[in-house]
Parts: C-alpha cells; structure tokens; sequence
C-alpha cells in the first residue's frame, strides 16, 4: 500500500487514549461528551462542531484501527467457538483435535523455505544466518500454524453457521461524476481511489475485474482518482489523460492501458491514446490545457475528507477497504453490503 503524504501519520494517533484502549464505542462518548463550545479565543467560540470537521479524517481512521482490532479479535473468538463446537462433536478435547488437525495438517517448515526468507531479508538482517535460523524457523511455523487454522476454519464454516454483525465504520463517499462500469442503479458501488503509478493499484486491477464479473449487475465499480504527487509525479499527468480519454468514450480503455505499462510521461500519455485510435488533435488539447487538474483536486479532496491516506482505497457502500487486498476480501464486503441493501 502507498501512503498518502499529506495526512498525519497514523502511528501519531496512538497518542490518544482511545486510540490505545480501543474501548467500544469511544468516539461516540468522546463527541458526547463535549462541550457545544471548546474553547474561545477572544471572545470568538470555536465549536465542537468545528473540531470534529477539522479532523475528521483522524477520527475515521482511528475509526478503522478499531474495527480491525476488534475485527481480528471476533475472528478468533469464532475460531474458537467453531473448534470447540467441533471437538465435542468428535468426543475428543480441544486439545485432542487442534493437535489431529492443525499441528498435524501443518505444511512442514523445510530447510530450503529457511535459506529462501534469509537471504530474501538479508538486507534488513544484522545476524548471520547461523544465528537467525532458529529464529526463522519458529516464524515459519507460526505462518504455517496461521494458514491452517485459517483453512480450518473455512471449513468449520461450512458446517456450522456464523453471522458477523461487527462492520466497519460507514463512510459518506459519493461517485461524483467519475466513470463507472456496471448497471447505473446497482445494489452496491464499489468507490476506488486510485493512482496510475501506483503498483498495488496496478496488482488489485485483476482481482477488481474478477469480482465484476462474480457480481454482474449487482455490482457499479466507480473511478476516482488519488494521485500521490510527491511519490508518483507522473500520477497527476495520467489521471488528467485518463479523463480526456474518456470525453472520447474510451475511459476504460485507457484506464487499462495506463495499468499494463510504467511509461506515463507526457509524450508516452499521448501515444496511448494514438494506439487506442482516439482524435489525437482533441485529446492533446486536452491533456495540455490541464482541463481537468481541477476536477483531479476535487477527487483527492474528497479521499482525505472521507479518512484516506493510502492507495488503493474502496467504498463498498461507504465501507471501507485499504489495499490491494485479495479477492476474497472483497466478496466479504459486497456480500455484507448486498445484505444491508435488502435488509437482512
């Protein structure tokens, strides 16, 4: 994931009580609980209102911090339930049946897969090899530890039924008037902020044309652009191309182009639409009068106003998701929105 450079960092917010105690509904008590008026300065009241505006992408995202949290603790509350559910169904202790199916089911670490993770991090070791192998060693087979019970687990779903009603922290994210592919009245939009030059934008495009066709017609993918111009200087440029290119009807196929190479100067910006058979004479005119370096900044508002800080970043209904996350996270979130669209 690329972090945005303008907001604060979020390791900065675990400064703040709440932030740190993850209590439940903290926020909330804290905007309860003050004052309608903060403070004044002479004479002339700063609200609390105001306060909470001015910082509201700091809040969203300590927002997020909390569910994942308390979303990485459920998920294991129900592991364990589920193995517990299933020892008793077996006659056997949980003891018994963690050892016969996780320890035993373990892919065994290998001396080779121990060579591979040192000398891949070599770099950011300080100790020989000889010193770490141990060490490497018990990390790989807490990996391996982790991928079983999280297979298992999928299993154990399958049997016994579980609903998950913590969700993330709604957010108020529009389309605007960004391109977007999939029925205009569809049950559930999909937001994306994203920069072309971004490489996690990049590896996430397969993943989003999977989940189109997975949920086709039920499922609106809008584009909104994020770029990080201190990091990515070309992004800016080609998200105001991708724009030109599509006052010719042909976004998204520019959109593609732009994520199948990593040339995005001004000239490269200018044969791409030449390959794609656009009116050369209209998009150049386009491109280099900066018509829509505004509409660009609008976009990239919008993002820090609704708590990102980082690309990819997607809305599924105002939940959010940061990173190239795989498919299947994604399913998780459209199948909770579609439930809370038909009121389940």
């Amino acid at each position: 994931m690329t972090l945005h450079p303008f907001t604060v960092p979020a390791r900065w917010l675990t400064l703040l009580p709440c932030a740190m105690l993850l209590l439940p509904l903290c926020l909330p008590a804290l905007a309860a609980d003050l004052p309608e008026v903060v403070a004044t300065v002479q004479g002339q009241p700063i609200s609390a209102q105001e306060l909470s505006a001015s910082m509201r992408a700091q809040l969203l995202q300590m927002d997020m911090e909390r569910y994942e949290a308390m979303k990485a603790q459920l998920d294991s509350l129900v592991a364990e339930r589920l193995i517990a559910l299933e020892a008793a169904e077996r006659g056997m202790s949980v003891e018994e049946f963690q050892g016969a199916e996780i320890f035993a089911k373990m892919e065994p670490v290998t001396p080779e897969q121990i060579r591979d993770f040192y000398d891949n991090n070599r770099e950011r070791l300080s100790r020989s090899f000889e010193e770490l192998e141990g060490r490497i060693m018990a990390h790989l087979q807490r990996q391996s530890e982790a991928r079983r019970r999280a297979a298992l687990g999928r299993e154990l779903r399958q049997r016994y039924p579980v609903r998950i009603a913590l969700a993330p922290p709604r957010v108020d994210v529009g389309a605007d008037d960004d391109p977007f592919m999939g029925p205009q009245d569809a049950p559930v939009t999909l937001v994306e902020f994203s920069d072309f030059q971004c490489p996690y934008c990049r590896r996430v495009q397969s993943v989003l044309k999977r989940l189109m066709t997975a949920y086709h017609g039920r499922l609106k993918l809008v584009f909104r652009d994020f770029p990080l111009r201190q990091i990515h200087p070309e992004a800016q440029k080609a998200a105001e191309a991708a724009q030109c290119a599509n006052d010719q009807g042909q976004f998204w196929q520019y959109h593609d182009r732009l994520f199948a190479v990593t040339e995005l100067g001004t000239e490269d910006l200018k044969q791409y639409a030449v390959e794609l058979g656009l009116d050369a004479e209209q998009f150049n005119a386009c491109l280099d009068s900066e018509k829509y370096r505004q509409e660009v900044q609008k976009d990239i508002d919008d993002a820090i106003a609704a708590g990102v800080n980082a690309t990819p970043s997607f809305f599924v209904n105002g939940l959010p998701i940061n990173g190239a996350v795989p498919f299947e996270r994604f399913v998780e979130m459209v199948e909770l929105a579609l439930e809370r669209a038909n009121g389940q």
